[in-house]
Formats: C-alpha cells, sequence, structure tokens
C-alpha cells in the first residue's frame, strides 16, 4: 500500500491495512491489484467510465481506500473485476492489459523488484504458488555473505560443490540456492516454526542440523538432517505433481515457470546504483530455469522423472497420472 502506489501518507497507510484486516482480504495481492490499475488508468487502458468516474492515479490516497471497498465488497465494474483477481480481470478488461500485470500463476508481484536479483527472480517463477516470496526465495543472497560462509549452509545435508557466488547480482549457482531454500522452507513448514527464525534471514539462524535436534528434543522422533530434507522435497514435489495436473506447462505466462515480459525487457528506473537499469537476462533465466529443475530431477518441461517419482517413493500418488 506504500511503495507500489507510490502512498506517502502513513497515515493512509495504515488505515489501507487495518481495512484489509477487517475485511479478511490479502494486502499484498489487492495492493498490487491496485497499483496496476492505477498503471492501466494512467496509460489510458482504463478510463473514467470503468473506473464511475474515480481519478486511479499514482499517490492518490483516496483512490487506494475506495478501491479497497469497492474490490471488497464487489461495488461497480472494476470493483467486481478486480475481485476476480489479475487474470481474469484482465481478461475482461482486454486492451493488452496483460501485459501490464506482474504475476505469476495468478499470484501478484511481492512490492519487491527482481530485475536485479536473478536469485529471486527465478523463486518467483518456479514457486508452487505463484509469486511467492515464502516458497524459495534466498533473502541472504542480498548479504555478500563469504564464500565458506556459502559454502557451509549450502552444502547441508546434502554435499553440494559447485559453482556460489554471493553477487546478489549473478546467475552462478544461485539454482541451486533457490533449490535448497525451497527444500529449506518446507521443511520449516512442516515443522511448524516461523521462517524468520531459520536461514530465511539470517546466516547463522538454524538449519537441519538444529530442527533434527529441536525435533527429537519436543517429541521424541529421531529423524536425522538428510530425513528432514527428504520430507520437505517429496511435499514439495507433490505441490508440483499438483500443479502440472491442473496446466502447468513450463513457459505459460498464467500458470507456467515463467516471468511477464516486463522483467526481461523494462529495466529499472529506481533504486540503488548497481539496480537501475538492470534487467533480467533471457537467455540466463531460461538455463538457471533448466539447472533448476535438474536439481529438482524434473524433464526439461518440468515434469518429474521416472525415477525422480521412483527415489521419493511418489510412483504411486494418484496426482501424477496426468
Amino acid at each position: 500500500f506504500s511503495s507500489e502506489p507510490d502512498i506517502a501518507s502513513l497515515e493512509n497507510l495504515l488505515v489501507a491495512n487495518h481495512l484489509v484486516d477487517q475485511l479478511g482480504v490479502d494486502n499484498l495481492e489487492i495492493g498490487s491489484l491496485i497499483s496496476w490499475a492505477m498503471e492501466l488508468y494512467e496509460l489510458g487502458i482504463l478510463t473514467n467510465k470503468e473506473t464511475d468516474g474515480l481519478e486511479l492515479r499514482f499517490s492518490s490516497s483516496e483512490a487506494l481506500l475506495e478501491m479497497i471497498e469497492r474490490i471488497c465488497f464487489r461495488k461497480g465494474w472494476l470493483g467486481d473485476t478486480l475481485a476476480e483477481g489479475g487474470i481474469i480481470a484482465s481478461e475482461r478488461i482486454g486492451k493488452d492489459s496483460f501485459d501490464y500485470l506482474i504475476q505469476v500463476k495468478g499470484v501478484s508481484n511481492l512490492h519487491s523488484d527482481e530485475r536485479a536479483t536473478p536469485a529471486l527472480a527465478l523463486n518467483i517463477a518456479t514457486a508452487s504458488r505463484g509469486s511467492d516470496h515464502l516458497r524459495s526465495r534466498p533473502a541472504i543472497d542480498l548479504y555478500h555473505l563469504p564464500q565458506e560462509v556459502m559454502r557451509k549452509i549450502y552444502s547441508s545435508p546434502v554435499p553440494y560443490d559447485g559453482p556460489l557466488s554471493s553477487e546478489h547480482t549473478e546467475y552462478i549457482g544461485k539454482p541451486w540456492q533457490v533449490f535448497w531454500h525451497e527444500n529449506c522452507y518446507m521443511a520449516v513448514d512442516c515443522l511448524g516454526i516461523c521462517k524468520y527464525h531459520t536461514t530465511f534471514l539470517g546466516a547463522t539462524l538454524p538449519n537441519f542440523e538444529d530442527w533434527s535436534r529441536v525435533l527429537y528434543y519436543n517429541t521424541g522422533l529421531e529423524l536425522t538432517p538428510r530425513d528432514i530434507w527428504d520430507v520437505a522435497e517429496r511435499c514439495n514435489m507433490m505441490e508440483r505433481l499438483f500443479n502440472l495436473r491442473e496446466g502447468l506447462k513450463r513457459e505459460d505466462l498464467y500458470r507456467g515457470d515463467m516471468l511477464n515480459h516486463r522483467y526481461f525487457d523494462e529495466p529499472c528506473r529506481r533504486g540503488a546504483p548497481d539496480v537501475v537499469g538492470s534487467v533480467i537476462d533471457r537467455e540466463k533465466f531460461k538455463k538457471m530455469v533448466d539447472e533448476f529443475y535438474e536439481y529438482k530431477g524434473l524433464d526439461q518441461n518440468g515434469v518429474p522423472k521416472p525415477e525422480t517419482l521412483k527415489r521419493l517413493g511418489l510412483d504411486k500418488e494418484p496426482s501424477h497420472l496426468l
């Protein structure tokens, strides 16, 4: 409700968050949808006719608060349309509106800009429930950690001797980082532990070795760090099977592991000096997806190989019968 719609008023930011909390709506998604509508309005794709006279411009707190109410209560054509989510809304609006919608698998972007951070771009592209910072986001990639620290983190509980880079604008080694964090966060979800208290935000915070002891001392269950990794990998593959059953295709802009063209074609306009002018290199991105698929045991289309399903004990799982 601040950075995307360009709202500078702290009071209105707090009011907006209070409103969606009371109405049971996600602030990330609705904030992004309103910001998308603001851009469409300023481009002339949406007009006063569709907005019922509302000046839907960036930095307008009045427009932001009004649209929250319209969407939540499906007021007017635009409120009812945006309430369906970005993909369906873009079909109703037409006029190339989908080209401006920053989303993955129907989930709007996170208020962050991944054009300067290839690892984070790969995270949102391949996350199982769409543009999601809680599925595989290697947030510590921004810390410029020493190589020996990175090697210690990313070589446990599964050995890894491949390349690693502490430069967040680099592509080298990022697919393994995203794969590692995908299993890390799934393990956290299975254990019922908050991600903020794990390697999600700090290089020295608890990880697989610690969780093995936590699990034993709290429940008596004896699982090795590798056992926990295997559980997490199996759960992530179950989500992949579900998505494939529902129509996921690698480069499908609606349901695939793909980013909107703006990540590749439009340079960053604002930010730190090493961010301005950045885009995601399309060919390097494709190679990152290839490498990520290889670590997961998928073919080039993102479908698990038979030996992968057998290794994970999922070869009899009905969801893989596509």
